[in-house]
C-alpha cells in the first residue's frame, strides 16, 4: 500500500512538471524563443523551448534583404524578411542580394586602401578639329600655284604679285586642264600635268569654271571637277587645295544670258562648296568680294561684264590673304 502511494505521488509529480513544461514551452515559443518557432502551432513547443535553451545567450537571427517596392517575391515577407527554411531544407544562400528595386546587386566590392580601383580617366585621343581661316601675309604665296581660266590670267598681269606661280590659260576648262600647255619652267611650255610631276607646291588654287557653262550639265561638270580634284591631290599629297567658285557676271548680263547667268553660276558653286573637307581641301567665294548689294558682280569692278578691270584684280589676293590655312609643321 505504502508502495503504491509513492508511485502515485512520482506519477502526479510528473504529470505536473510535463504540464509546466509545456505551458512554458508554449509561452516561450512565441515569446523569447519565437526566433526558433518556425512552423507555427505545427511544430511542438517543447521543441522550441529546447532549442532555445540549447542556444541561449546565441539566439539565431534571420536573414533579411531590403523590402523590394511592388509585389512580394515568392518566399518573401511583406516586412522584407526571409523566413528559415523548414526543417530538413536550407536557405538559397547562393541568391544574391536583391537592392531596391528587385535587380541584382552589381556595385564593386570593398577593396583594401591601397588596392582602390583605378578612378581615373583613361587618355583619350585628340579629336581633330578643322581648320579654320586666318589672316596671312604676300609671303605666304611664295610657294603657290594658282590654276585656272582668263579670269586667273587677269591676276597674273595686274595683281603685281610675282611670288605667285601660274599655269593659266584663257579658255582653259575643267576638262582639259590637265593636258593645257600652260606652265612654263625653266623655258620650257609644259602640260599642267607634266610640270605638277615636276615642282611641289605647298597651296594650290584652282579657279576655273566659266568657260563650261555652256557644256554639259551641272553634273558631267561636277565628275570631271572631281576628277580634277583627286588628280590634284595624286599629284601634289602635300599641297592645300583651295577650290574658288565661280565669279559672276554682271546684273545686266545675268538677266539678258540664258547660260552665262548669275543663278546657273551659284548652282554650280553649290556643288563645288561640297568638296571642301576642311583638312586637305577648303573653298573660297571670291564673290563675298567682288558683289554688290544685288548679288551680282559689281559694274564699277568690270570692263565686260564678265572679268575684272585690271587694277581690281588685286581683291583676289587680298580676299585669298584673308582666308589662309596654316598647319602646324
Amino acid at each position: 500500500m505504502k508502495k503504491k502511494k509513492c508511485r502515485m505521488t512520482l506519477l502526479s509529480s510528473l504529470t505536473l512538471s510535463m504540464l509546466f513544461t509545456n505551458l512554458a514551452a508554449a509561452v516561450s515559443a512565441n515569446g523569447i524563443y519565437r526566433e526558433y518557432n518556425v512552423a507555427g502551432w505545427s511544430q511542438p513547443a517543447i521543441t522550441v523551448l529546447m532549442q532555445g535553451l540549447a542556444h541561449q545567450g546565441a539566439p539565431r537571427t534571420p536573414q533579411t534583404i531590403p523590402a523590394v517596392s511592388g509585389n512580394t517575391p515568392s518566399g518573401q515577407q511583406p516586412d522584407g524578411t526571409v523566413p528559415d527554411a523548414p526543417s530538413g531544407q536550407q536557405p538559397d544562400s547562393a541568391a544574391p542580394d536583391v537592392p531596391s528595386g528587385g535587380q541584382p546587386d552589381s556595385s564593386v566590392p570593398d577593396v583594401p586602401s591601397d588596392e582602390q580601383p583605378d578612378s581615373s580617366v583613361p587618355d583619350v585621343p585628340a579629336v581633330s578639329v578643322p581648320y579654320s581661316f586666318q589672316k596671312v601675309t604676300q609671303e605666304y604665296f611664295d610657294d603657290a600655284l594658282i590654276i585656272g581660266d582668263s579670269r586667273a590670267t587677269g591676276i597674273q598681269l595686274y595683281s603685281g604679285w610675282d611670288n605667285i606661280t601660274y599655269y593659266a590659260e584663257n579658255g582653259m576648262t575643267i576638262y582639259s586642264m590637265f593636258d593645257c600647255k600652260a606652265a612654263e619652267e625653266d623655258g620650257r611650255m609644259l602640260t599642267v600635268r607634266e610640270a605638277l610631276q615636276e615642282r611641289s607646291f605647298g597651296k594650290i588654287y584652282l579657279e576655273i569654271g566659266i568657260n563650261e557653262m555652256g557644256t554639259g550639265t551641272v553634273d558631267s561638270f561636277m565628275e570631271a571637277y572631281e576628277d580634277a580634284v583627286e588628280q590634284l591631290r595624286e599629284l601634289q599629297p602635300d599641297a592645300i587645295i583651295y577650290v574658288c567658285g565661280i565669279m559672276y557676271v554682271k546684273q545686266s548680263r545675268s538677266e539678258s544670258d540664258p547660260i552665262f547667268n548669275n543663278p546657273n553660276i551659284q548652282e554650280r558653286n553649290d556643288h563645288i562648296a561640297r568638296l571642301a573637307d576642311g583638312e586637305h581641301i577648303f573653298y573660297l567665294d571670291i564673290n563675298e568680294a567682288v558683289a554688290d548689294e544685288t548679288g551680282n558682280l559689281n559694274p564699277d569692278y568690270t570692263w565686260d561684264e564678265v572679268h575684272l578691270l585690271g587694277q581690281y584684280n588685286i581683291l583676289w589676293l587680298e580676299y585669298f590673304c584673308s582666308h589662309g590655312i596654316v598647319k602646324d609643321g
